[in-house]
């Protein structure tokens, strides 16, 4: 039987090109309702920080406003579910490093860590461009905002403001 969670987190990240400008998004659905969305960008970053911005943005968004409602946060980033669930542990022990390397991307781990201390819950990988609708959003919003940040990826508004415009 497939239990579903109270709320479903979809998180994405994109960078184009790879280093480039990037983009993140989140979006919660609660009974297959899409309840809240977040999205950001920065003028250069990479594919994987966008995509642990998104998820590090959403479980904030879940410390703050999931209220003991069970969340299941969904990403098709390997490595960031596979960091925030099984690597970060040992990183933590190491002293955040990977051999003799600091861990890349030492500065959102670490937030990621607090965030997961503060709010445990065990990441799912998913498939992404596989027809998931709260993935297929999460990843429309980023790729939005990594590729229109003068709307910060709030392309409808932008292209409303064009088309009231008259252009």
């Amino acid at each position: 039987m497939d239990i579903r969670s109270e709320i479903e987190l979809f998180s994405d990240g994109a960078a184009e090109p790879n280093p480039g400008a990037g983009g993140w998004a989140f979006v919660v659905y609660e009974q297959g309702v899409e309840i809240h969305h977040a999205f950001g960008s920065e003028t250069v970053s990479t594919n994987n920080r966008m995509e642990m911005s998104g998820v590090l943005q959403g479980l904030l968004w879940a410390t703050i406003n999931a209220g003991g409602k069970s969340v299941s946060l969904f990403s098709d980033s390997q490595y960031v579910v596979k960091g925030c669930n099984e690597w970060r542990h040992s990183w933590k022990r190491k002293g955040w490093k990977h051999g003799q390397k600091e861990v890349a991307n030492i500065d959102l781990w670490l937030e990621m860590d607090a965030a997961l201390t503060a709010f445990p819950i065990e990441l799912k990988w998913i498939k992404g461009h596989s027809g998931i609708a709260g993935n297929e959003r999460a990843d429309e919003l980023a790729f939005a905002a990594a590729t229109v940040p003068e709307t910060n990826g709030d392309y409808l508004t932008a292209e409303y403001r064009r088309v009231m415009a008259g252009d």
